[in-house]
């Protein structure tokens, strides 16, 4: 199991954008810890909207509320310690923003990982990309939160998360570290399925006879801390989540290494890789989307952004399981196949003393495809998604295998055609899928029959049900990406992402180009090399798209010029342009990529060949948009040239 799979990553921090009470938490970047500063309204408790301004004065604490699979509410206090109440502050003289006064106290930033055993986090500035290791203290922290806000009868407020969005990248240590200290790398966000995590902790403390003695009393113990039986302890949890990671790592070293989230070691041992999500939360019975769609186009123009947006919008985000394809991934991988798996057992010596031995063994383990076929299954009326970025970076047919054929759907969102499943896999199947299927979740003896024989029926072939939708991205630019044959691709939909979609959110952004630096338009600019590059004959797949860099690195415009040539001079150089160089690039000759880097750096957007001279632009006073409908953008003065021609 993947060291982030209770993580998803996300295009921003502001996940409460655009709601109607978006009260939140950030973390300011101006101390190494973070400064903690409240924002937006929420509900008041005459049910209008109250601003953050209003907490000024009051105690704020925290606590964890989360729905268990059974449907009940469960809310754990955080408060427990003066060192975890936090007065509220004006954030400045005479300021209406908001902070929490951190002095002498816990961050909360550490309080929220503690109560859910993950490892400590770092502070701002400091952590590498999650995508570069498994999830460690070095590499992440948390970087805003989306809150409920309760106001007490003593006087004091309690905030309430209701969404996590964890931080790495921009580091200041590490392969990032700089000359003078300045934190370089892109950063990149995260969501944290909170309620999936803490359900699995206490599946597993329920479960945890497979593990050591001591490994187990630790599972026991945040089980009893997230039900209230024992009161939270920031320091002790982290204590305890380290004894874990160490106990573990020695007892069962094939599964666990000792570094990063030991949550997905523990599932894996207990059985059950995954928590299958029976809550009470509900999600619309009708998604107006195809089940089987592709989001393709060219680079940047934000593929994975509007899936992600499209996902939030129909599903329940602890339904949505995503994978991401690349040239070495396999059917095993997708799907599922047999793999050696660690188990404990329980030995008595001579003297009668009890001991647990770790045992090597061969299991089927399910792969991301065949988890969200069974969680689909096992709750017909529960919508599931499941994400594939980069579908053609794998060879596609392969990794889908025998299951490629369920893609076709009838009206109703069924496949047409089932398929029998695999021996190993219909083994598996008959455990796992009636497992919910019992007088936990069903009451009625009539339809808890009718239930099981029906799940006992679907672990003999595979058959996609109308709840189980698949969405990928692709982008047929990339080198290296394997074609799709037609019969795998008429068994899907597809959207096109326009090369300009999207472009009003990046509409503000200016950034440096040329010596002495001229401030223009990063959508000019990049509308203009586009021009460049359809004058030269290169497809509209190759163009760059509005996202091609992020905008967290258009808001450093020190640090613009290095990512320019680093992204877009590199992609035209050896992609895009690689074969028109001389229609593309202005330099006299034939151009190296040195060549191509200084002539950027002097001259800005002239390096470009036909391109004028973009006008300056503030992002106070003019608008790209303003820009554009002026007619000042630069186009290219060449008539454009046929693909192929010399």
């Amino acid at each position: 199991m993947s060291a982030l799979s209770y993580f998803k990553q996300t295009e921003d921090y502001r996940t409460y954008q655009g709601e109607e009470c978006d009260f939140h938490l950030d973390y300011n970047a101006n101390s190494g810890g973070g400064q903690a500063f409240l924002g937006g309204a929420f509900a008041g408790k005459d049910g209008g909207r109250a601003s953050a301004s209003t907490l000024g004065g009051l105690t704020a604490t925290f606590a964890l509320r989360f729905h268990r699979a059974d449907g009940s509410v469960c809310k754990v206090d955080l408060g427990t310690q003066e060192s975890y109440r936090y007065p509220v502050s004006p954030r400045g003289a005479g300021s209406q923003q908001m902070k929490l006064s951190l002095g002498g106290k816990v961050r909360p930033s550490l309080l929220l990982p503690a109560v859910m055993m993950l490892p400590e986090t770092t502070t701002i500035n400091m952590a590498d990309s999650l995508e570069l290791s498994p999830l460690t203290r070095g590499n992440y922290w948390l970087r805003s939160m989306w809150l409920d806000c309760e106001l007490e009868d003593d006087g004091s407020a309690c905030f309430i998360p209701k969404d996590y969005v964890f931080s790495g990248g921009l580091s200041k240590q590490g392969k990032y570290a700089t000359e003078d200290g300045k934190p370089t790398g892109e950063a990149m966000f995260f969501t944290l399925d909170f309620e999936r995590r803490v359900n699995d902790i206490l599946y597993a403390a329920d479960h945890c006879s497979a593990l050591p003695k001591a490994a187990a009393d630790v599972l026991r113990h945040f089980g009893a801390v997230l039900l209230g039986v024992v009161p939270f302890d920031c320091e002790d949890c982290y204590k305890r989540t380290a004894e874990l990671m160490s106990l573990i790592a020695h007892e069962c070293p094939t599964t666990y290494s000792g570094i990063g989230d030991p949550l997905p070691a523990v599932m894996d041992i207990v059985g059950r890789p995954t928590f299958l999500d029976h809550s009470v939360v509900s999600v619309p019975s009708s998604v107006p989307e195809p089940r089987n769609l592709i989001f393709f186009g060219a680079p940047g123009t934000g593929k994975s952004y509007r899936l992600a947006r499209q996902a939030e919008k129909y599903f329940d985000k602890r339904n949505v399981r995503r994978v991401t394809f690349h040239p070495d991934y396999t059917y095993a991988q997708f799907v599922g196949c047999y793999k050696p798996v660690t188990t404990m057992r329980t030995v008595t010596d001579e003297d009668g003393t009890e001991s647990t031995q770790s045992e090597i063994s061969y299991g089927f383990v399910p792969g991301p495809f065949l988890e969200t076929y069974i969680a689909a299954v096992q709750n017909p009326g529960t919508n599931y998604l499941l994400v594939v970025e980069e579908i053609n970076r794998a060879n596609p047919a392969a990794a889908f295998g025998d299951v490629f054929q369920l893609l076709d759907r009838d009206s109703d969102g069924r496949s047409e055609y089932e398929i029998a499943a695999p021996r190993e896999m219909r083994e598996y199947l008959r455990v796992f899928l009636p497992e919910y299927a019992t007088t936990a979740y069903i009451q009625d003896p009539e339809r808890l029959l009718s239930e099981q024989l029906r799940l006992r029926d679907e672990a003999e072939r595979l058959s996609l049900p109308p709840n189980m939708f698949i969405w990928a991205t692709m982008n047929s630019a990339d080198q290296g990406v394997f074609p799709m044959d037609t019969a795998f691709k008429r068994r899907w939909d597809f959207r096109y992402m326009g090369i300009d979609k999207g472009s009003d959110k990046i509409a503000g952004y200016a950034v440096p180009v040329g010596t002495p630096a001229r401030m223009v338009s990063w959508d000019a600019l990049r509308r203009g090399i586009n021009q460049v590059l359809l004058n030269a004959g290169v497809n509209e797949d190759k163009l760059l798209g509005p996202f091609f860099i992020s905008p967290a690195r258009l808001a450093d415009p020190d640090g613009f010029t290095q990512v320019f040539k680093d992204k877009v001079l590199l992609y035209l150089f050896e992609d895009a342009a690689k074969t028109k160089a001389s229609k593309v690039f202005s330099h006299e000759g034939r151009a190296t990529y040195s060549d191509v880097c200084e002539d950027f750096e002097s001259f800005g957007e002239l390096a470009f060949r036909g391109m004028r001279e973009l006008p300056s632009f503030s992002p106070a006073n003019v608008s790209d948009t303003e820009l554009l409908e002026s007619g000042e953008v630069a186009g290219a003065a060449e008539e454009p040239v046929a693909d192929g021609a010399e």
